[in-house]
């Protein structure tokens, strides 16, 4: 099957989920396509926001398209909107893009559309490395906006423990604890039910327990760690993992978990997807 991948943007999950993913699939991955390039696929993947822009041109030479919806609100114009008006917002855009399928990236995303789940892999180079004997440094990875309120807590939290708060650590294996969270207009309804998890995700293949918030990511990949809604739990969730014997068995469940969230592990699935996909459109 010729798949071509489209989309764009300078964010991490775009070269993830399409430029990562394309090239283990061995598909034609472009973020200009040609008419060429569509008249060239059997199926046409299109990746988060690029699908209004190139959905006219694939209807026009009548390929079918597969719509990857990470991330498809406006961020973070649409993180206020009710559970109601993101499921009208999400069913607007299907029904104006007309994909034979949608992907979600998150379960309760997939059931909201009647699509297909597909979990967002690790990062490359991840595995689970030795727990330390006692715990030093606390990392947190993505734009540190999303963090609001919550960077100065875990700053200070840190400082009084003598331990080191560091965003966007080169290796998420040099840190001890991993934190995911999210607050003010970075936070909302539709960040804790359709949020990829891709960091629940990395804290997985590197062995660290994570703290963060209740979403439906969470509740569907059961990352290690401490869930919490407030500044207030943050010193009673750090306090938790200080043990290394807790920390230690953290590593050895990762060491079996860590595996179906690698690159070729969730390319492989989403191969599987999208063969049975063409497949069904081509009979």
């Amino acid at each position: 099957m010729n798949l071509l991948i489209v989309g764009g943007g300078k964010a991490g999950a775009w070269q993830m989920r399409g430029v990562q993913v394309g090239t283990a699939l061995g598909a034609r991955v472009c973020t200009n396509p040609t008419e060429a390039d569509v008249r060239w696929a059997d199926l046409v993947l299109l990746v988060k926001k690029s699908a209004p822009v190139w959905a006219p041109l694939v209807h026009q030479v009548g390929k079918p398209i597969v719509w990857d919806a990470l991330d498809c609100w406006r961020q973070p114009a649409d993180h206020g909107v009710t559970e109601a008006q993101a499921i009208a917002l999400l069913h607007n855009q299907i029904r104006a893009l007309k994909p034979i399928l949608t992907i979600g990236a998150t379960e309760a995303m997939a059931k909201a559309c009647d699509g297909v789940y597909l979990p967002h892999h690790s990062w490359a180079g991840l595995t689970p490395t030795p727990a330390r004997e006692r715990v030093t440094t606390v990392g947190y990875e993505g734009n540190p906006l999303y963090l609001g309120r919550w960077r100065v807590a875990l700053e200070q939290q840190c400082t009084a423990r003598g331990w080191t708060f560091v965003v966007n650590p080169p290796d998420l294996r040099a840190m001890d604890l991993l934190v995911a969270l999210r607050e003010g207009a970075w936070d909302g309804w539709i960040c804790r039910a359709w949020k990829s998890g891709v960091k629940l995700v990395n804290a997985i293949a590197a062995g660290r327990p994570v703290i963060t918030q209740p979403g439906a990511a969470v509740a569907e990949l059961w990352p290690a760690g401490s869930v919490i809604e407030s500044v207030e739990e943050l010193s009673s969730a750090f306090d938790a993992w200080t043990g290394v014997e807790r920390r230690h068995a953290v590593v050895e469940a990762s060491l079996q978990r860590a595996p179906q969230y690698t690159l070729a592990s969730v390319a492989a699935r989403y191969g599987q997807i999208l063969a049975f996909t063409g497949a069904s459109c081509a009979a």
